[in-house]
């Protein structure tokens, strides 16, 4: 199931392709899947204990070497080779002059746990959404890199038009707290809509989550089992795809959740901002 939502000059627009989700069309589930086929993106608990375990309880020497016994040795930057180079800023890059704090997120406002989680806000809001699942994270990334590819290329949007090619979009905290938000309320409740079952909508969401970029948009899937799945039903819709590879959009945030006990099983939220 698929719907789209877009406000950009104050103008709110609905797409209702509902019906693209019939029980021999898109977004059919698999009452067994339940994510395992996710990337492991997982790269440790960010506790510093040097085991590579995504669990805090446990315990290493943090010496970098990616073992917990301290009579082995390593230099901080993840590899036990000293001839290699790292600054430990939690950045991914080896050049001491770029800086980070550890959480995958140079920000030092946002939270997460090492693994390369781009992390949300520290608020009430968006707190229930850090630390997210790792495999989930992984697919979140994955639906990243397939919608820049898809705008590096431009593409046919349909009713809405071309678009021509287009530079990538940024992940922003703020938005994937309000899309993670939106993805986890649908699968734990058992809905599918824009709006809560509150009767709050996209707006209201971002906001809360503390975007204030100049304009916003949203995609909303369900019962894709797969990234690639459902990347490529919103570039087969023509609201989903022109937000996607709408030029005015630079930020992005991405959720993904799983419901057990729900109707679709997979809920997928896009969140859009004009930077």
């Amino acid at each position: 199931m698929l719907t789209s939502a877009v406000l950009l000059t104050g103008c709110y627009e609905g797409i209702d392709t509902d019906d693209l989700f019939g029980d021999d069309g898109f977004g059919e589930l698999d009452g067994e899947t339940t994510g395992d086929e996710a990337q492991d993106s997982s790269g440790g608990d960010g506790d510093g204990d040097g085991d590579e375990d995504p669990d805090p309880s446990t315990t290493g020497d943090g010496d970098g070497d990616g073992d917990p016994d301290p009579s082995t040795t390593g230099d901080g930057d993840g590899d036990p080779d000293p001839s290699t180079t790292g600054d430990g800023d939690g950045d991914g890059d080896p050049d001491p002059s770029t800086t980070g704090d550890g959480d995958g997120d140079p920000d030092p406002s946002t939270t997460g746990d090492g693994d390369g989680d781009p992390d949300v806000p520290q608020n009430a809001y968006c707190n229930p959404v850090a630390n997210w699942d790792p495999e989930s994270v992984a697919w979140e990334l994955e639906v990243l890199e397939l919608v820049n590819q898809a705008r590096a290329q431009g593409g046919n949007c349909g009713a809405q038009g071309n678009f021509g090619p287009s530079g990538p979009l940024s992940i922003d905290p703020a938005l994937t707290c309000a899309a993670r938000v939106h993805s986890k309320d649908m699968a734990d409740n058992n809905y599918f809509d824009h709006d809560n079952l509150q009767g709050q909508g996209p707006g209201w969401r971002i906001g809360q989550a503390g975007y204030d970029g100049s304009g916003w948009g949203e995609n909303i899937a369900a019962g894709y089992s797969s990234p690639q799945e459902t990347v490529d039903g919103w570039l087969d819709s023509d609201g989903h795809c022109s937000n996607m590879l709408n030029p005015g959009f630079a930020d992005i945030g991405i959720g993904y959740a799983y419901g057990p006990n729900s109707d679709y099983g997979h809920y997928w939220t896009q969140a859009f901002g004009g930077g």
